[in-house]
């Protein structure tokens, strides 16, 4: 299950996620609009959510006071049946994180906090508008391990004028610190941002810094287990795999995207329309889309090539057909060897096979 928060400080200049900077009585009206869409999903599944993890995302949960937080709590427990092995991970910003937040995380069972450091450097984090300082994201660091969460850190790189130096300065100071699991991401300007209409000069491709990032990380115990996930072992986010193994994923809340048996299905995208059909008795569903057998295959093996586990091949085979695996296997077959890793029954991509994988994915979509 994802639940999306719609709540940020403010909107960094090359985001276009929904997200709303939100009162206290649009916040209090989500909260009560989530309880009323769970039901909702209650009564057309039939019975019990049944939720083996669960992740609150946005957006920024962290906007949340306490108060809301356990009234927020109490909602999903009260429609959802947990696996006694549930993995719950929240996402969080340093500059709004508190140890308010801790505490009752710990109470319910948050396991990860997934925090969006994306630098530690003030000149890069004022260059991408981030609200908070590279000393208030240790800060949080510290209060998250002190509370026993397993901790993930998100850093950007591709900046304007950021040097490998400075991306391993980064790097280094989480390796030594000890967080388990960091998520990198290329700076990415999406359409509707404002960067995507206004584009800022000097930003870099990136290449150099994600390969010193795989190296780098690999020989201090971070193993890539996905395209832009890096943990030491056992400390993988479960989450994050059920969408790359086409698992089942309800989603809540404005603007987010859910999967279910072979159906991909949205709900409306801003707070106003999420609340506007909620009160109204109607569903937020605002629309979805039944994956024909070739396309749901194609794009599982996309998936499946975002992992270091790769495409198992039998496996594949039994679930799409032989004939759409060498279609598939075919439009690899011009791929340079030293960017493909064959292991067995499985086909996954090398480390420079991730480098490029975008224009490896094309061929097969």
């Amino acid at each position: 299950m994802y639940v999306h928060v719609p709540f940020c400080v403010r909107k960094c200049p090359y985001c276009a996620f929904y997200s709303i900077w939100g009162n206290e009585g649009e916040k209090e009206d989500f909260i009560s609009a989530l309880d009323v869409e769970l039901r909702g999903w209650q009564e057309k599944l039939g019975g019990p959510l049944n939720v083996s993890t669960l992740y609150i995302g946005g957006g920024t949960p962290t906007l949340l006071s306490s108060k809301q937080w356990e009234r927020l709590i109490e909602i999903l427990k009260k429609h959802i049946v947990f696996s006694p092995d549930v993995e719950i991970s929240v996402e969080g910003n340093p500059d709004s994180l508190t140890g308010e937040h801790c505490y009752i995380w710990r109470e319910w069972g948050v396991k990860r906090v997934s925090l969006g450091v994306q630098s530690l450097h003030d000149d890069e984090l004022r260059w991408l508008g981030r609200p908070h300082s590279a000393l208030q994201a240790l800060r949080a660091l510290d209060l998250l391990q002190e509370k026993g969460f397993d901790v993930s850190a998100d850093l950007m790189f591709g900046l304007a004028n950021q040097t490998l130096r400075k991306w391993h300065e980064s790097l280094s100071c989480l390796v030594h610190l000890e967080i388990p699991h960091l998520s990198i991401y290329q700076l990415s300007i999406e359409e509707g941002s404002l960067w995507g209409r206004t584009p800022p000069t000097g930003v870099q491709n990136g290449y150099v810094h994600y390969r010193w990032a795989q190296w780098y990380l690999e020989q201090k115990g971070l193993l890539q287990y996905e395209i832009a996930s890096f943990a030491r072992k056992g400390k993988e986010c479960r989450h994050n795999q059920a969408y790359w193994f086409e698992r089942d994923v309800l989603s809540l809340g404005p603007s987010a995207w859910g999967y279910f048996r072979g159906t991909r299905f949205w709900n409306v995208r801003t707070l106003e329309e999420y609340l506007k059909r909620i009160s109204s008795g109607i569903s937020p569903l605002a629309g979805e889309e039944r994956l024909r057998r070739e396309k749901r295959g194609r794009e599982a093996a996309v998936l499946a090539l975002r992992t270091r586990y790769g495409i198992h091949l039998p496996s594949f085979c039994e679930e799409y057909g032989e004939v759409l695996l060498q279609d598939i296997l075919n439009n690899l077959e011009n791929v340079p060897p030293e960017c493909l890793a064959f292991s067995g029954e499985t086909l996954a991509l090398s480390q420079k096979g991730m480098r490029v994988a975008n224009s490896i994915w094309s061929l097969i979509i």
